[in-house]
């Protein structure tokens, strides 16, 4: 018996231990797959963001091209005016030199028309070399602001490219770790069922000992109860046999003392008859 009682305890102490061992490796185990499913999750969305700044990147590096060669035609466009705008100043000095030169009326009329178309021309490529200068300064701008566009997102590259390996390796490690904790938990689940198995074999054989020793306790007590009641029974029966015997005995004493009882009360009478 009691060894049996110092088992039980010690086999209750051992499932509290082993459930504390479950319980801890299970919560190190939630912990593991929530990390391992946030770097997986991380690195999805890290994998989506690269992708979409790689494509971002293309898109700007197509359009810096585009505005690029823009600014570049207009550049070649505004030198072509130049050039043709020195030629016709040019002409329009030689057609002034002809126009102070001319004897004639018909000569100095026709110096005056070609000055007067010269100057028109230079007019209109003033105008279109003004217009294209504009147009490539502000190319110039756009270029400035998709050269930023482009750095920043270059950067965001970068650093998401190095963001990748730690995620990778996180999500590695979690995996490795998460495998590890399932079996802790497995082998702690397994031996808390094997002690609690064990405890319960015990607990049942326990119980039944103690159940002999209270129905052997009741068959006892019940006994003493039964001997108690028999000498209580007898001693009522003595007490009474004493009881009648003392009566009887008290009975026989007032059978001998009557008599005489009688015999004043004859002598007596004769008196109580004179006095009447």
């Amino acid at each position: 018996m009691a060894s049996l009682d110092k088992l039980a305890q010690k086999l209750k102490q051992q499932k509290l231990e082993a459930s504390k061992l479950r319980r801890r490796s299970e919560n190190q185990l939630k912990q593991v797959v929530s990390v391992a499913r946030k770097s997986s999750s991380g690195l999805h969305s890290l994998e989506k963001r690269l992708e979409g700044s790689k494509e971002k990147l293309g898109e700007i590096n197509a359009e810096f091209n585009q505005i690029l060669a823009r600014k570049e035609s207009l550049e070649r466009l505004v030198k072509t005016a130049h050039e043709r705008l020195a030629r016709e100043i040019e002409a329009k000095d030689q057609a002034e030199i002809d126009l102070a030169n001319a004897e004639s009326d018909e000569a100095k009329q026709s110096a005056s028309d070609r000055v007067a178309q010269i100057t028109e021309k230079i007019t209109e490529l003033e105008s279109e070399i003004k217009q294209r200068e504009s147009a490539a300064q502000k190319l110039v701008d756009v270029i400035e602001d998709y050269k930023k566009t482009k750095t920043h997102t270059s950067h965001q590259i970068q650093k998401q490219v190095k963001t990748k390996p730690t995620l990778v390796t996180l999500l590695k490690k979690s995996q490795i770790d998460s495998e590890k904790l399932k079996r802790q938990v497995e082998t702690a689940a397994k031996k808390e069922s094997a002690v609690s198995k064990t405890l319960a074999t015990v607990t049942e054989k326990l119980e039944k000992i103690l159940a002999r020793k209270r129905k052997e306790a009741a068959r006892k007590a019940a006994l003493k109860r039964a001997a108690k009641k028999k000498a209580q029974a007898l001693a009522r029966k003595k007490a009474a046999a004493k009881r009648k015997a003392a009566a009887k005995s008290k009975a026989s004493k007032k059978k001998v003392t009557k008599p005489k009882k009688k015999s004043s009360a004859k002598k007596s009478a004769p008196k109580k008859k004179s006095r009447r």
